[in-house]
């Protein structure tokens, strides 16, 4: 295990990126999960775009955690065993010219 983020308020990359160490970046996938309907309906209710939730809310995705790319499968089998949904959302890598330490990338899956 090398990290969790508990995404509460602030959004999940902004979550993400302060468990990230420096020099290292973390891309998630949007494609991998569909946010539930409310999310959908604060956006249309209150006429705020889609990324300005993203830097508030946690779009459905209450914790990540960080483990090594050998320690994924056996991850997702302890938390499926235990009735957790889990999937593989993105992946670590260097920092590069990224200037923040995490980004969200992609579309919703629907």
């Amino acid at each position: 295990m090398h990290g969790f983020s508990h995404v509460t308020g602030g959004g999940l990359a902004n979550n993400l990126a302060r468990v990230i160490p420096d020099g290292l970046h973390a891309t998630v996938d949007r494609g991998t999960w569909t946010p539930g309907a409310v999310f959908d309906l604060v956006g249309k209710a209150g006429q705020v775009e889609q990324l300005e939730l993203e830097k508030t809310l946690n779009m459905g995705v209450g914790m990540i955690a960080i483990v090594p790319a050998d320690s994924v499968d056996a991850a997702l089998t302890t938390l499926a065993d235990r009735g957790v949904d889990s999937w593989v959302a993105g992946e670590i890598t260097e920092r590069g010219d990224h200037a923040t330490g995490a980004e969200l990338t992609g579309g919703y899956a629907r």
